[in-house]
């Protein structure tokens, strides 16, 4: 990550932004608005087919997402968040909670992986 941030500097050397100055705090701000746009891509497309919040957060520490073992309910916040926009359907059985991607989060997942890779390109020419 730090890579890109220093790809994106570099960049911005070249636009209306040349003088722009960003502080640890702003670094940091970014760092994590980042992050969570890269968690809530990921649990989306782990959500392809149904699964409880609880497979959903064993799924994430696999995939190395090591701090949320710190704050697991950063997990339900964005399941509850994508949920009201339409992403997810939920449903209850036996006192557990499962989501699956509706029809419109698998076209938000497609967007923000197109997102993505624009991003990646323009970060990645020189």
């Amino acid at each position: 990550m730090e890579d890109r941030l220093k790809k994106l500097k570099k960049s911005l050397e070249h636009t209306a932004f040349s003088h722009a100055t960003f502080t640890a705090k702003h670094r940091s701000q970014v760092r994590a608005q980042m992050e969570k746009a890269s968690l809530e891509q990921l649990m989306l497309s782990l959500l392809l087919e149904e699964k409880s919040g609880v497979m959903l957060t064993e799924l994430l520490h696999a995939k190395g997402w090591t701090q949320l073992h710190e704050n697991e309910g950063d997990v339900y916040t964005i399941l509850h968040e994508a949920e009201q926009q339409g992403f997810i359907t939920a449903r209850w059985e036996e006192d557990v909670k499962y989501y699956q991607l509706t029809k419109l989060g698998k076209k938000q997942l497609q967007e923000d992986a197109t997102k993505k890779l624009r991003w990646e390109a323009r970060l990645h020419v020189e």
